[in-house]
């Protein structure tokens, strides 16, 4: 019977206390494995979708934080307005190759809060060249049509053809295409002109934020600093909008990490305690053990050989019971985190999996350096005269 047989065989007789030790590993690396996963799910689609935007920043009422430039990107709706005196001056800055306007705003269908997203197609079309319509994009003149996300369409059950009653008076407006899914907010929109958007809404004239596209992004901060010449214009460059989400995102991996510290800690006292349980239960057997030709060596590594086992099992378990809890953990994270992007958050991959299966056994190896070495220096004839 080798060590790795004999280490196996005593934990199997404490199944108990084992399985509670494992557990307490589990809970730990399932944190951290959900921690680093977000991390990188998170940027990797907040990178995407501010890509998949087509444009450089954004001319926002002065006034207006970032955080309001992220709303209007995720869906949201600020109570600031530009005019359309401010976008034809935005338009004509040196180095604008497109300056869109754009109107949100928030209406109830049969009872459910709704965004209309008002816009000038020909441009945001030329701006977003990943859009692909079932049906066809309304022109800017057009008047009583949409288009409506696909998210949209499936959970209203919406098809093209169909009449919606829509804005304050229900005009009837009849849905003439539904966009393909892009995995983006825009999926649960409304679009309309922007002439009728301002029209139903009562907002003739005024406008959410206006998207800028630059002929040379290297001339970004030049032209930023001449669109805020502008009276009641404020610049904010995608950079700062990403930063800006980034850090709002930093007051849940802060309390994440409190969590991890936390468990870490419960996890490497559950360690510590269940072998100094085991040695101290049976000192009368590891002095059996000394007595018959084992050495200290061969009893430490035995323990720490337990360890291994105990935190191998746990990092395993908790890499699994995050992957199946993905789910749950996603609805705490949009909970916590408002305008966080459409998609899955979390990615996981084998590479961070084994980080933190390879973390929990270092865990266990300095957890169990102690217990291992109190067990090495028994003497064997005291060990066999103790009493347990």
């Amino acid at each position: 019977m080798n060590l790795i047989t004999l280490a196996l065989c005593n934990l199997r007789r404490r199944k108990v206390r084992t399985l509670l030790t494992i557990v307490g590993v589990a809970i730990a690396v399932s944190v951290l494995f959900s921690l680093l996963a977000f991390n990188a799910g998170y940027e990797h689609k907040l990178t995407e979708e501010v890509d998949n935007l087509g444009i450089n920043l954004l001319a926002v009422p002065k006034g207006c934080p970032y955080e309001a430039a992220s709303m209007i990107m995720h869906g949201g709706v600020i109570p600031k307005y530009l005019n359309e005196t401010d976008l034809v001056s935005i338009r004509n800055v040196p180095g604008v190759s497109i300056a869109t306007p754009i109107l949100m705003h928030q209406f109830l269908l049969n009872g459910t809060p709704h965004i209309v997203y008002g816009i000038e197609s020909s441009d945001m079309l030329s701006l977003r060249s990943y859009w692909h319509v079932k049906g066809r994009f309304f022109s800017d003149t057009e008047k009583n049509v949409m288009v409506v996300g696909s998210g949209l369409a499936e959970t209203e059950n919406l098809k093209i053809g169909q009449i919606l009653n829509f804005g304050p008076k229900k005009e009837p407006f009849e849905i003439i295409g539904i966009l393909d899914r892009t995995g983006g907010q825009e999926d649960e929109f409304h679009f309309v002109s922007l002439a009728e958007t301002q029209r139903v809404f009562g907002k003739e004239n005024k406008v959410n934020a206006v998207a800028v596209l630059l002929n040379d992004v290297t001339k970004i901060s030049d032209i930023s600093d001449a669109i805020e010449k502008i009276p009641e214009v404020q610049v904010v460059t995608m950079t700062q909008v990403t930063g800006t989400i980034m850090n709002l995102v930093s007051s849940a991996r802060i309390l994440l990490f409190s969590l991890i510290a936390v468990a870490v800690v419960i996890s490497a006292c559950g360690i510590s305690n269940t072998l100094l349980m085991s040695v101290h239960e049976r000192t009368r057997e590891l002095g059996m053990f000394r007595a018959i030709g084992a050495s200290s060596t061969d009893i430490g590594i035995m323990i720490l050989t337990e360890t291994i086992v105990i935190t191998t099992l746990g990092g395993i378990a908790g890499v699994g019971g995050a992957v199946i809890g993905a789910g749950l953990i996603e609805q705490f994270i949009r909970s916590a985190i408002p305008y966080a992007p459409a998609g899955s958050l979390i990615a996981f991959d084998p590479e961070t999996a084994l980080l933190c299966i390879g973390f929990s056994v270092i865990l266990g190896v300095l957890c169990g350096l102690y217990p291992a070495y109190r067990s090495s220096r028994l003497s064997p004839m005291e060990a066999i005269r103790s009493e347990v």
